[in-house]
């Protein structure tokens, strides 16, 4: 498995005092800085963990863990706060985290409550103090932004002392303990996102935003458009099927299909539209792994979005990406 650090999230490290190349050295890891991205082995990458830990302050873990802070459109947090709530959210970043590794996410279920872990890949390898505390305030972070209020857990649990700054950032103590957790009630889970608080998307690319500017703008707006419209908004939450999309209006199922049928076009046709609108434009960003852009567009095998792309365009993905990067 490779890991992938874009250019920008290097800038920003740069940025909050953080020398990248100092990281790799001590880590051991070869210097390609001079490249757009660095590509990590699992193994690389938790030595870059460790390292990072070796010299990262309270005040720079602060930083790196406010999204309002790191400019560039990070895929998971874009598809959780896509989610209509933060129990949907977690659930969908723990899928993210399953794709792209090393770092995954646990989540367990009861009436009242929702516990979050937090392990490396290797089991048997102890995520550091910097990842363990990165993970939960960011969680808690991305939670506040979608539900649009500050959401306290109701029990953290860390390894790793927070110290002072951090403990305040969560209005919480936390305890001590030899595994990472977090509590959450699953009342405060299930209390809806808004949309206007998914702040990824001021870094979509240009034409994405462009055309979902065209479709807010519609004067005269068809029932279609508003599904569509809806569309872009559900299917990176990974929930967009034709009951959400009735859910979504407050009407049934059958009346949804009853006014497309009234345009002459069916849900699915739609779906697929929005899909490859969608697709198209994330294959522009260098940053985004295939992997990464099939789960935004709302396929859970890599394999499947390949042949629905090729259905769509008459080209591979590969093909696709080959050829916008030669006219640029």
């Amino acid at each position: 498995m490779k890991l992938t650090v874009p250019k920008q999230f290097q800038d920003f490290l740069k940025s909050i005092g953080m020398s990248m190349e100092n990281i790799l050295e001590k880590a051991g890891i070869p210097n390609i800085l001079w490249k757009e991205e660095i590509q990590f082995s699992t193994e690389e990458y938790y030595l870059f963990l460790k390292e990072i830990d070796e010299v990262i302050t309270d005040e720079q873990i602060l930083a790196i863990s406010n999204i309002d802070n790191l400019n560039v459109f990070i895929p998971s947090f874009f598809a959780a706060l896509s989610s209509k709530n933060g129990l949907e959210g977690i659930k969908r970043l723990a899928k993210y985290k399953k794709l792209i590794g090393p770092v995954f996410l646990e989540i367990k279920e009861f009436e009242e409550i929702v516990q979050v872990q937090y392990f490396f890949e290797q089991k048997e390898k102890e995520l550091p103090r910097f990842a363990i505390l990165n993970e939960q305030l960011l969680l808690m972070n991305l939670l506040s932004k979608g539900i649009g209020k500050g959401i306290i857990p109701i029990s953290v649990i860390s390894p790793f002392e927070y110290g002072e700054l951090l403990s305040k950032q969560i209005n919480i103590a936390v305890n001590k303990g030899v595994q990472n957790e977090i509590i959450f009630s699953m009342k405060d889970l299930k209390k809806p996102f808004l949309t206007a608080n998914n702040i990824m998307v001021e870094y979509l690319e240009p034409q994405l935003k462009q055309k979902l500017a065209e479709i807010e703008n519609q004067i005269f707006e068809t029932f279609t458009a508003r599904v569509q419209k809806k569309l872009f908004q559900l299917i990176p939450g990974g929930q967009f099927s034709l009951e959400n999309i009735a859910e979504e209006f407050g009407i049934s199922t059958r009346t949804v299909q009853r006014n497309l049928a009234v345009e002459n076009i069916k849900f699915n046709q739609i779906v697929k539209n929005v899909q490859k609108i969608m697709a198209l434009n994330y294959l522009e960003s260098k940053e985004l792994s295939i992997d990464e852009i099939a789960y935004l567009v709302g396929y859970t095998e890599t394999s499947s979005f390949y042949r629905a792309f090729k259905g769509w365009t008459g080209k591979t993905v590969l093909q696709y990406r080959k050829e916008k990067s030669e006219q640029n």
